[in-house]
């Protein structure tokens, strides 16, 4: 096509565009307005008309694993579970299997959505069929060559589309199981790839070697849009996934910015790019797959800091005006160039499946500059950086990095859901100076995760939580404290009980509910009998119960008496914080004074205790749990594990779980048997924090249902003390 036959198709396109009503938006009725809810329902109509609409590609095939890419994303985001449930079903059609040929890229890409699926529902099913395939290749690696001509199999990444369809798979792969090698292989091919196909010249990706000496009718070099757009949907897939520390890293995020410095400067005056990326006359038309991978990664590098906001958010923004634009009023998604490999024709109703995957994963993002741009806010990432699922761990953020954000409307977002979070403001001494920020997140092995805290606003408020802890002094009941979250509850004894029990004992109620019954309960005063939601059976006395401490010397235990006064320093919904004084007491030669404080977070089995003592020096001490008769399970890993005790089975009640975990700092440490106790010893110095983890659970709770569980519980959350996540805060 020479100019003036460009210059006439790029006419008779604005003329038929003109004639169908001015723009495919004023069609569509579709706005592209930079607000949450116009941005969620074009992305609910483009999902729900491509469901509608399947394509006719293989479930396997390349084209619905850019689909799925951005189906999972949208389906973490949407109010309904239709999309995850769709994802499902696919998979269970493939049996989670990858397409039949063994190395090629294009057959890998469906493993993106195995594997985002495996993150929320844990079942190694799912990735099973995937780890075999890679461990295979690399155990019959190819030093095929990358020229076109010269390939032998699809056993090489020749192709830049490849770094979308495979390098996001391997990445992911290696962050979920920890092991490198899947990583490490990805490195070394990517690499390869990009040496041999990228221009550092102009930034981009030549499609294959065929166009290396290819001119456009302008005179300069072949750039495919969608081709690139696959390389930078696949870079930004990689840098999630990568750790922080990786060698390579820095690489990664130069080429990023080069390619997104190179896009911002060949955007088209509607937002959109061309199928040839430089040469935008021959090729007048809006081509929106491409698009949609270029405004999903210049909007994930806005929102997570990569790139600065002032300058690219402008740019995020016309882009997705532009595929909005591209919207037809039913849903379709139009102007998506065919399969090919190279720049070609382009028409309002050309769709494709993997368009749409790219619309949506662009959707994702853009809707968080949307609810940034409603006020400013504070980037908050967050790093797990060991090889386990971490459900509903406590995030805590610094106050003092949330310079200017009011305790009462700050609200968190994430950025899966992008929906506010439950959070808690922090305040321990009650002098309106909080310490911190606390909300909740689940992280699966090596993930990074990203937030924002913000200031709320009508339309975006912190949710009011379905469940809590809670905790309150209980005079009407003999001076009891009792305490509870979703899956636990414990009380300890005042001194108004003095008179029929001296005990620091920690006592246990179990529940099958999640909501709180503390105070429902003690109203009640029926709680030894389970009513259907469960009840205080656990048997503490004057003994250690489930973790108590307690002076202990040349094996003679010195308990205080109950305590006498008490303060709510925290209640709820995340954390409720308490602290308990014991009067002085002589123990093992000297006079010891005690003060506790006891946190218990949602969703957890333990409490954090902490414990000062007033003394003249060290206090040798036990955390003790009770045993109950000869048949029950203790289990410990000597030297740092946790301590696990099984209690008998109830024939009626079902059994409890006691365990403690000292944190790795803590000094010596040894575990001593009695006929009464299990008891883990100690040293704590006067006026310095002792700090442990005790706490239980129960077997009709539907939790757990045997010791093997709870151990495991209780090693997992030793590991979580050893590794905490990683927390960032950020402007």
């Amino acid at each position: 096509m020479n100019t003036g036959e460009s210059r006439l198709h790029w006419f008779l396109v604005c003329w038929m565009m003109a004639l169908s009503g001015g723009s495919v938006l004023a069609q569509s009725g579709f706005s592209s307005d930079m607000n949450e809810r116009a941005i969620v329902r074009v992305m609910t109509q483009v999902a729900d008309w491509q469901l509608a609409n399947p394509g006719t590609h293989a479930t396997t095939d390349w084209t619905q694993g850019a689909l799925y890419a951005g189906l999972s994303a949208w389906a973490r985001m949407a109010d309904t579970e239709t999309y995850t449930q769709a994802l499902m079903a696919v998979g269970d059609k493939n049996e989670w299997q990858l397409g039949r040929r063994l190395y090629h890229a294009d057959d890998h890409c469906v493993g993106q959505m195995y594997l985002d699926l495996f993150k929320q529902v844990r079942n190694p099913v799912m990735i099973k069929p995937l780890q075999e395939r890679f461990d295979w290749i690399m155990a019959h690696p190819s030093a095929s060559s990358l020229v076109f001509e010269e390939k032998t199999r699809e056993d090489r990444w020749w192709w830049c589309d490849a770094l979308f369809m495979g390098p996001p798979v391997w990445a992911e792969l290696s962050a979920l199981t920890g092991d490198s090698k899947y990583l490490d292989f990805m490195n070394r091919e990517w690499w390869a790839t990009t040496d041999f196909l990228y221009d550092k010249e102009e930034h981009l990706y030549f499609r294959d070697s065929r166009y290396f000496d290819q001119r456009e009718a302008n005179g300069k070099k072949m750039f495919w849009c969608r081709g690139n757009g696959w390389v930078f949907g696949g870079l930004v897939k990689v840098l999630q996934a990568m750790p922080l520390d990786y060698p390579d890293r820095p690489r990664y995020v130069q080429l990023y910015r080069d390619m997104s410095a190179k896009l911002l400067e060949i955007q088209g005056q509607d937002g959109l790019w061309r199928s040839s990326l430089l040469d935008p006359v021959t090729y007048p038309p809006q081509e929106a797959s491409g698009s949609g991978f270029f405004c999903y990664g210049l909007a994930w590098g806005v929102n997570r800091g990569f790139l600065d906001a002032d300058t690219y958010g402008p740019v995020v923004k016309k882009a997705w005006q532009g595929l909005v634009g591209c919207v037809q009023s039913t849903g379709k998604l139009g102007w998506i160039q065919p399969i090919g490999a190279a720049p070609g024709k382009v028409g309002p109703d050309m769709t494709e499946v993997y368009g749409v995957g790219s619309f949506l994963l662009a959707g994702t993002e853009v809707a968080k500059i949307a609810i940034r741009d409603k006020a400013s806010a504070i980037l908050v990432h967050a790093v797990n950086d060991i090889t386990i699922f971490r459900t509903r761990e406590t995030l805590s953020v610094p106050w003092s990095d949330l310079s200017g954000m009011g305790t009462r409307d700050v609200v968190v977002v994430d950025f899966v859901t992008n929906r506010p979070l439950v959070s808690q403001v922090l305040d321990l001494d009650g002098n309106r100076r909080p310490e911190a920020l606390l909300f909740q997140a689940d992280f699966s092995p090596n993930q990074q995760r990203w937030f924002w805290v913000m200031k709320a606003a009508d339309s975006l408020k912190t949710p009011e939580s379905e469940t809590t802890t809670f905790g309150r002094f209980v005079p009407e009941r003999m001076d009891d404290f009792a305490w509870e979250n979703d899956r636990i509850a414990f009380r300890m004894y005042g001194k108004a009980l003095e008179w029929e029990t001296v005990s620091s004992g920690i006592d246990v109620w179990v529940k099958k509910v999640t909501y709180p019954v503390v105070d429902k309960w003690y109203l009640s005063g029926k709680y030894h009998e389970d009513h259907g939601e469960g009840l205080d059976y656990y048997k503490v006395g004057p003994a250690r119960g489930c973790g108590g401490l307690s002076v202990y010397k040349d094996g003679t235990l010195y308990g205080s008496r109950n305590f006498v006064t008490s303060r709510v320093l925290a209640n709820g919904p995340i954390r409720t914080v308490f602290e308990l004084d014991y009067e002085p007491w002589e123990a093992a030669g000297q006079t010891v004074r005690e003060t506790k404080r006891i946190s218990l977070d949602l969703g957890s089995n333990l409490n954090r205790m902490e414990d000062r003592f007033k003394a003249d020096q060290s206090v040798p001490v036990a955390v003790g749990i009770s045993l109950r008769g000869h048949d029950g399970i203790v289990s410990y890993q000597p030297g740092s594990g946790p301590v696990a005790y099984w209690e008998p089975a109830d024939p009626v009640n079902g059994a409890v779980g006691c365990g403690v975990v000292m944190p790795g700092t803590t000094p010596v440490r040894q575990i001593e048997n009695s006929k009464e106790h299990v008891l883990v010893t100690s040293q704590a110095e006067p006026g310095q924090p002792f700090v442990y983890y005790t706490g239980a659970c129960w077997s009709k709770s539907g939790q757990f249902t045997d010791h093997g569980q709870w151990m495991q519980y209780l090693t997992e959350f030793s590991q979580r003390l050893a590794h905490p996540i990683k927390v960032n805060a950020s402007r």
